[in-house]
């Protein structure tokens, strides 16, 4: 039986050199700007994308966007005025695009750890997805597949896969994700086996 799950990817605010400090100065925060999310559907040697999610999120502390996370992203200033909305309202957005939680939720890398920072950020409470988050990007390093040393939005290119945009966007880099792992199932180097639940050790460890 197929299985149904979604790849997400945020982008969050930085500036040169945050990625070295691990944002440590004191006005420096992850706050996302952009959550990305695909839906799609596994069958054995098979991905089929069924479904997107895309939204722009305005930054509560550091409104306005370095020119460091512009020209990494694409994303303009302008663009987000204009099309932004507030985080809690987005992060909700993303919940119902997940059905409440009930579908398990993987990234490259620990992007839910910056979904938390920015519920603590925005005084929320995080949602509870029940099914929880992945870390892909560790379990294709894991397994020393061809490709697994790179960014996200990198992989479509690295492998010669034919996708247009922006990387560092964060739909681009969902989109590679799966076009990616689609050409590594083909490959059998990664089975459907791969999506199964895993356990809250696994989890809380990556």
């Amino acid at each position: 039986m197929p299985q149904t799950l979604v790849i997400f990817d945020t982008e969050f605010t930085a500036w040169q050199g945050s990625k070295e400090r691990n944002w440590s100065e004191v006005w420096e925060h992850r706050e996302i700007i952009q959550i990305a999310a695909i839906k799609v559907q596994i069958d054995l040697t098979e991905l089929k994308i069924i479904s997107s999610f895309n939204c722009l999120v305005k930054p509560k502390i550091n409104s306005k966007l370095s020119d460091y996370i512009i020209d990494l992203t694409g994303i303009e200033q302008h663009v987000l005025d204009e099309m932004g909305v507030d985080f809690p309202a987005v992060l909700q957005q993303f919940y119902q695009f997940t059905e409440q939680g009930s579908l398990a939720c993987f990234a490259w890398g620990k992007d839910n750890h910056v979904l938390t920072d920015n519920c603590l950020l925005n005084g929320i409470d995080m949602p509870d997805f029940c099914k929880g988050f992945h870390n892909l990007h560790a379990m294709i390093r894991k397994q020393n597949i061809d490709g697994g040393h790179l960014c996200s939005g990198e992989l479509a290119n690295h492998l010669g896969l034919s996708l247009n945009g922006h990387v560092h966007n964060a739909l681009y880099d969902v989109r590679s994700i799966a076009l990616a792992l689609n050409y590594w199932m083909q490959q059998g180097l990664v089975s459907e086996n791969t999506f199964k639940p895993i356990n809250k050790a696994y989890q809380q460890k990556h």
